[in-house]
């Protein structure tokens, strides 16, 4: 198809993509550790030059350079006798070579566990956003956490399905995302309400408590925790804020008709609407409290492991029915239009 194509040879193009930013310093690297050799710099200015060349500065022998100039006026100016040339570079190169090594099979494996992801999926056919290809594998190529892995290929598998799906802000977060983290996130998500609308939204609601003083201990997530995933980004400072999810009730569409129009959230991967037990005016405000995940937070819940909860489920249900409301749920994943509830 002109506006498709399968999703393995979509990620293909990624990983042509990305491969290449990465290649850049690895080559960068090796060009300039050969012309190191090749100028034999002494002592420590030959140990500089081996390093900088491990990092892949663009301008490495400009630097290697000057690292000669200062070798030579440290060891004139302290009339130190060079003996017998000191021999290190081997040493860094094993070293290198181990490191690159390691990272390739890191890309290697993501690649892997994303067509995984893919396989028999169709994607739109579009050109990869190189900027996000150079900074996915950029950083992707030092994850070597299985754990780890999993996420940053569902990432990958999710950019190449839905274009701008995950942001390069989130990549940053999920960079500095260690194992720990990780888990309070999915834990965190496990509990999380998601409104996909225009104005979306995605929180834990506290049950009438207050998150900041412990409401949702109960649940996995103590105050500490909250503090941590907060840190990383995953979510707003703000444990108790709120939004308004009339959405999900039913708000009027125009007058003389009656009928309203209502937008599911979900919850553990499932479809829930909120129909009010008894009378209840369309379009009055509904605020539910919680700890609301940030925009990244939002991005990644997208693609994280939601296990069941069932306790949480349970007091979310009975909350829900103290305020009037039955958490009913609903096939209907996509906004609708229903008689108004009276």
């Amino acid at each position: 198809m002109d506006t498709e194509k399968a999703a393995l040879f979509k990620l293909a193009d990624y990983v042509a993509s990305g491969i290449g930013s990465v290649a850049g310093p690895m080559l960068a690297a090796w060009r300039a550790k050969r012309e190191a050799e090749a100028t034999k710099i002494l002592a420590q200015g030959d140990a500089d030059a081996l390093i900088i060349a491990a990092e892949g500065q663009a301008t490495a022998m400009q630097t290697i350079a000057d690292a000669q100039i200062r070798t030579q006026e440290t060891l004139a100016s302290s009339n130190f006798r060079i003996e017998g040339e000191l021999n290190i570079a081997e040493t860094i190169a094993q070293r290198i070579q181990f490191q690159e090594a390691k990272r390739q099979n890191n890309i290697a494996s993501v690649v892997q566990l994303a067509a995984d992801e893919l396989e028999d999926k169709s994607a739109p056919n579009h050109e990869p956003d190189h900027d996000w290809t150079a900074r996915f594998f950029g950083d992707v190529q030092d994850v070597s956490s299985e754990e780890m892995q999993t996420l940053w290929a569902k990432v990958l598998a999710g950019e190449v399905e839905q274009p701008g799906s995950t942001s390069i802000k989130t990549l940053g977060i999920l960079r500095n995302l260690d194992r720990t983290a990780a888990r309070h996130f999915e834990k965190l998500c496990s509990l999380a309400v998601i409104l996909d609308t225009a104005d979306d939204d995605a929180r834990v609601p506290s049950l009438g408590g207050d998150a900041a003083q412990n409401a949702l201990q109960k649940y996995g997530l103590p105050y500490g925790t909250l503090n941590l995933l907060n840190e990383h980004g995953l979510i707003t400072s703000s444990y108790n804020s709120w939004k308004d999810y009339k959405i999900s009730i039913g708000i009027p569409i125009p007058v003389g008709n009656p009928q309203v129009f209502r937008a599911p959230f979900r919850y553990q991967g499932r479809y829930w609407v909120l129909v009010p037990n008894g009378e209840w005016p369309a379009g009055k405000e509904f605020r539910l409290s919680g700890v609301a995940l940030t925009q990244s937070g939002k991005e990644l819940v997208k693609i994280v492991s939601i296990p069941a909860v069932e306790d949480f489920t349970q007091d979310l249900k009975n909350y829900f029915t103290g305020q009037g409301f039955q958490m009913m749920e609903t096939h209907a994943a996509e906004p609708h239009v229903v008689p108004t509830a009276r």
